[in-house]
């Protein structure tokens, strides 16, 4: 309501009751407005719409039920409270079929009176924010039917909307420096990633590949973004902290992926950084090659098996915790960085992406140029890399 008190409107024909209403109402910090018959009451509210309405049954000029009737279609929003007085109950049991929002038995108790306005405006802003709520579901979902309409029409079009999709590069979440680049082998890519603050403490990053790539698994990687940003607002709104628990939110898509039946699935590492805790709470859907994590001269594979989003229905996940060193570079990258590296075997290529990863002044420009991935057009499968590093070895890729 802001931070006016809520104004309210008092409707009876007895000039004792409104001022002994109106001084319970001034007494609980709201303010009011009066008015002696129906129709003086439906001028008053058409003119200036309060935040809630107290009217009497039986009066002169326009009937209570008459004027409950005719705001309730006018303002389906506004909460009416009923007063009756004794032996009247028939009267409020079809005032609330109209559309009244409760009733009050005369003479008035305060603590009555109070915790009925109460109850009726935490009701109304439920509604309204709820209102809120639906509205920006029907934006997004608008916004996302477009964009699938594009990716469908016109790949060109589709590349676009996927590259301002991406999160800005070079972002920095407190300490922490965040970098990225998506190399695609076709015009449209079912690899993506993004990162994302959650409130001041936390913030949040994936890295997913979907199966495939081309238009289909492009589409996949609208509808992953599009899932992710809705648990960030829903967060936001409700504290629902879904977002806060990589194990759950993977459990989640997992759930929708299947329900949908989009015959696809994806890979996908997300995780959740605390700036308080200087931690890491992630959780792994069958991505791999596993995540490379340096600290000073120690480094670390993070290495959790895990069945790939969307490929079984009721799959649970698991989540690690893991404390972030003052100097640290976590790197994370999709299996098509596999396919770029010259080795043979495959455990000579994980090796080697230990080796390279594997110390704190890496970045996402040197890793390409070292493993060839500027040449889009000549890789097999689409490459992602996410890179997180803190401390002051990154300070000068960073920018403001």
């Amino acid at each position: 309501m802001g931070s006016r008190p809520e104004r309210i409107a008092v409707i009876d024909d007895t000039e004792l009751v409104r001022r002994i209403i109106i001084r319970h109402l001034q007494h609980f910090g709201f303010s009011a407005l009066q008015a002696e018959d129906g129709r003086k009451g439906l001028e008053l509210i058409r003119s200036d719409i309060p935040d809630l309405v107290l009217c009497d049954l039986r009066m002169p000029n326009l009937d209570g039920l008459e004027l409950l009737k005719l705001v309730s279609e006018e303002f389906p929003d506004l909460p009416v409270i009923v007063m009756s007085g004794e032996g009247l109950l028939e009267d409020a049991i079809g005032a609330l079929k109209l559309g009244a929002w409760d009733y009050i038995a005369k003479p008035i108790e305060g603590a009555v009176l109070e915790h009925a306005i109460n109850k009726s405006l935490e009701k109304a802003a439920l509604i309204q924010e709820n209102r809120r709520h639906r509205a920006n579901l029907e934006q997004l979902n608008r916004q996302l039917k477009a964009s699938l309409q594009l990716l469908a029409e016109d790949e060109s079009a589709g590349r676009q909307i996927q590259t301002r999709m991406l999160p800005r590069n070079h972002q920095r979440f407190g300490e922490y420096l965040f970098t990225r680049d998506v190399v695609p082998s076709a015009f449209l890519s079912g690899d993506f990633i993004d990162a994302f603050s959650i409130d001041r403490r936390h913030w949040g990053f994936y890295l997913a590949d979907v199966s495939g790539h081309g238009v289909s698994s492009a589409l996949v990687t609208v509808l992953l973004r599009t899932f992710v940003q809705r648990q960030v607002a829903s967060f936001v709104r409700t504290q629902d902290d879904l977002v806060l628990s990589p194990a759950r939110l993977l459990t989640r898509l997992n759930e929708e992926m299947a329900r949908d039946d989009l015959d696809k699935h994806l890979t996908i590492f997300y995780g959740v950084v605390d700036l308080e805790e200087d931690s890491l709470l992630y959780a792994n859907a069958g991505h791999f090659p596993w995540p490379i994590l340096c600290e000073a001269s120690k480094v670390r594979v993070l290495e959790q098996p895990g069945v790939p989003v969307g490929m079984i229905a009721g799959t649970q996940y698991d989540q690690q915790l893991i404390h972030l060193g003052s100097n640290m570079c976590l790197s994370v990258f999709s299996d098509g960085v596999l396919e770029a590296l010259p080795q043979r075997t495959l455990d000579d290529k994980l090796d080697y992406l230990r080796s390279y990863f594997g110390r704190l002044d890496v970045s996402v420009e040197q890793a390409k140029h070292q493993l060839n991935l500027n040449e889009a057009s000549t890789l097999p499968d689409d490459v992602a890399i996410l890179i997180v590093q803190r401390g002051a070895l990154h300070g000068n890729h960073a920018s403001a």
